[in-house]
């Protein structure tokens, strides 16, 4: 009997592990790893990555920004769109960011991203964690930069530190003429 508990608490742990290989495996499909260093010319933001493994895209897929993997189910992204929908103003990217979701709180504040205003928005259902930070460019060019963090209340306190000492590191860079 004992032997089959093991063996059985043995092929949960295994389940376990190729489930998190999977769910890494399909977030990183077709990106690269990236070292120290993430600058992106398109939409002139850059971060540093030193301490973590993130992933850009590679080949035919537009390079919007990265993604980085904390753990099963654990991301931070930096990313950057232009405003093809239009929503003109940091506030409404990220009420537009909000739309469409149950959260039982949300907790809004403002944020700064290279020194100029940012919004924030923390999240929570359940167990679960988002905290996004958004940054209209300005208002000639329209890009939209966000960074995003999706964790857990055991993996909390951990993972806002990195997703803060990432946030502190973003820097804007001028366009490509």
């Amino acid at each position: 009997m004992m032997f089959f508990i093991c063996a059985l608490i043995g092929q949960v742990f295994a389940t376990d592990a190729s489930a998190s290989d999977d769910w890494a495996k399909e977030k990183i499909a077709g990106m690269v790893l990236v070292n120290r260093a993430y600058h992106n010319e398109q939409y002139g933001f850059g971060v540093s990555v030193l301490q973590t493994r993130a992933y850009q895209p590679t080949g035919r897929d537009p390079d919007h920004g990265i993604i980085i993997l904390l753990g099963e189910g654990r991301t931070i992204t930096v990313s950057a769109m232009y405003d093809a929908a239009f929503y003109g103003s940091t506030k409404s990217q990220l009420n537009h960011r909000l739309q469409g979701e149950h959260f039982d709180s949300v907790k809004r504040s403002a944020a700064v991203l290279d020194g100029k205003p940012a919004a924030q928005a923390v999240l929570q259902n359940g167990k679960n964690i988002t905290k996004v930070v958004v940054q209209r460019r300005n208002e000639d060019d329209g890009i939209l930069y966000s960074a995003e963090l999706t964790t857990n209340k055991d993996f909390q306190s951990e993972d806002l530190k990195t997703f803060d000492s990432i946030v502190r590191t973003f820097k804007t860079y001028a366009l490509p003429k």
